[in-house]
């Protein structure tokens, strides 16, 4: 099997899965159902996955739910990865009492990092950002900080990622931001840190990302097209910076798949590409509702076109 990234012994730097959460019909974690997807990726080179993230649907999944999911996918996964597999898991919540709550129930699985989220809701200072992740610091696991503003809410600055990466534990970042001169910034404050890596978490500015020094990329397209992205990761990280532009021009045609629904979380197409594919059911937690017919039949057609166009698109058989 091809490992394909130079960085897979770290859990932030490579090419990193935001695996999907599969769901029986009655709404349950099938850690079994995610298997043909996991076959996949594994088979393309893939080595880090990360678990209950916005992909995976984890903020709106139980504590229970996500530590069963992971424990089974986690023994799985490292099976058909071998030494090389790195598996985390996004915790998520409220305020700090709930994301420890959910690093406390994943105490028993067999993980090399937990990717905590600020709170969301309510808006917090900086020193109440840096607090809630000294918290998660202090339960004892590695901590990758991440940051994503559009969904908590709390966007952290400079200096304070600055402050958390020097926290013992803190092995890494994953930038959501969307901010290409945050990012820039954030990548400076890791190169000054001993195997501290940062992650770009916005699939349409990876090649970008690595021109700034990421050493990560987070690309939920990459569950359609694992090959495609790994490609693009190593032109980067050679500094090929015009041809990974150019996969970057390939990976952005699969995000017309997001456009078949405007406006809403992309957890429902993404789920039904990957069912239609024969990779996972396409069950998504309530309020999202299934696609109609119409939608199907928008979403197959954008997949026949990209599957022309994106490299390595086709599972794996």
């Amino acid at each position: 099997m091809p490992t394909a990234d130079p960085h897979a012994g770290h859990p932030v730097a490579g090419v990193t899965i935001p695996l999907v959460t599969a769901l029986d019909a009655h709404g349950r974690p099938d850690a079994a159902a995610v298997q043909p997807l996991l076959a996949h990726l594994a088979a393309a080179g893939i080595t880090t996955l990360m678990l209950a993230g916005t992909n995976g649907e984890g903020p709106a999944l139980s504590a229970n739910a996500v530590r069963a999911y992971a424990e089974d996918v986690s023994a799985r996964w490292r099976e058909l990865a071998g030494a090389p597999a790195r598996i985390t898991v996004t915790v998520a919540g409220a305020g700090t009492r709930e994301t420890l709550d959910r690093v406390a129930a994943l105490a028993d699985v067999d993980l090399d990092a937990v990717v905590a989220l600020a709170p969301f809701y309510f808006r917090h200072t900086q020193p109440e950002l840096y607090a809630h992740f000294r918290a998660v610091v202090a339960c004892g696991r590695p901590v990758v900080v991440y940051n994503s503003p559009l969904y908590t809410g709390n966007a952290l600055t400079v200096d304070t990622v600055g402050r958390l990466l020097d926290e013992p534990g803190v092995i890494g970042l994953k930038d959501s931001s969307a901010d290409d001169e945050l990012l820039a910034k954030l990548c400076d404050l890791a190169r000054d840190r001993d195997d501290v890596h940062v992650a770009q978490g916005v699939e349409w500015r990876m090649a970008s990302a690595l021109h700034a020094g990421a050493t990560g990329v987070v690309p939920g397209v990459a569950m359609l097209a694992p090959a495609l992205c790994l490609d693009l990761f190593r032109l980067g990280l050679r500094g090929e910076h015009a041809a990974a532009a150019e996969r970057q021009r390939d990976v952005d045609r699969l995000r017309a798949l997001f456009g078949v629904r405007p406006g809403a979380s992309g957890v429902v197409a993404m789920k039904t590409a990957l069912h239609l594919l024969g990779l996972c059911p396409p069950h998504a937690v309530p309020p999202f509702l299934p696609y109609s017919d119409d939608e199907l039949a928008a979403l197959r057609a954008v997949l026949a076109e990209t599957l022309g166009e994106a490299h390595d698109l086709v599972p794996h058989q």
